[in-house]
């Protein structure tokens, strides 16, 4: 009794851990630029260079493809094979139709994707974004040409801002896009830094499964069984029919 006490207490202890890691925030801090680009990931004392990555491997040598040699043997009784292969039926997708109908259907459809606009809603909410400064010039060959674009610029950019600083949590943020009438070529850069929590994504993860899986299979397992199960008797009925009227 006092080992398997202890077992049960060290089993306790290790998922306790596990929890508390899952509750600390994961880090990322993207940096872009024409001249350098990096990708950092923090998480409990782990800091990691996701990009770019200073491990120099060396490169395999690729194989030469081996030439193939032509087999000029035709197959005999190609027809007889063909015909002999069962045809796959899509009995599943033909049950579900007889049982619900095209609006059936449509309902199932609807709460599914309602299910996943649900779920990516509150996975974007997750994320936090602790920095977001971001750098765009807008050059062209002329005066003209390059205000046209600056104005091409806003009007993608801006708005595609505004809806995510709407969905997202922001705290610090600042975007800067001008025109240049002087310089050569265009630019951007941007300085980015966010972070989410696992335990957070994993509940919403397992919630979006559980309605699935309750809310949709399930549901469909019943109708088809049902479905099937009208079918079969519908079908001993019409042979008794035809016994009876043969006899």
């Amino acid at each position: 009794m006092i080992v398997l006490k202890i077992i049960g207490w060290v089993l306790l202890g290790i998922l306790a851990l596990i929890v508390l890691a899952l509750c600390v925030k994961v880090r990322f801090r993207i940096e872009y630029s024409s001249e350098n680009t990096s990708v950092l990931l923090k998480w409990l004392f782990l800091k990691i260079r996701l990009y770019p990555t200073n491990g120099k491997g060396k490169k395999k040598k690729e194989k030469t493809p081996e030439p193939q040699k032509e087999d000029n043997t035709k197959p005999e009784n190609t027809e007889e094979a063909e015909t002999q292969k069962p045809k796959e039926k899509n009995d599943l997708l033909q049950t579900l139709y007889n049982a619900e109908g095209i609006d059936g259907l449509i309902s199932i459809l609807q709460s599914v994707l309602g299910y996943t606009k649900t779920f990516f809603g509150n996975m974007i909410r997750g994320f936090v974004i602790d920095e977001l400064y971001l750098d765009v010039r807008c050059t062209r060959s002329d005066a003209a040409e390059t205000a046209i674009y600056y104005g091409e610029v806003c009007a993608v950019l801006f708005p595609l801002l505004g809806a995510l600083a709407a969905k997202c949590r922001m705290k610090k943020y600042d975007f800067n896009i001008y025109p240049d009438y002087i310089a050569r070529f265009s630019e951007a850069s941007f300085v980015t830094a966010f972070h989410f929590t696992p335990i957070y994504l994993m509940g919403i993860t397992l919630g979006y499964v559980f309605k699935l899986l309750f809310g949709v299979l399930i549901k469909l397992v019943v109708k088809i069984s049902g479905a099937k199960k009208t079918e079969g008797n519908r079908n001993k009925n019409i042979k008794s029919e035809e016994k009876s009227e043969a006899k």
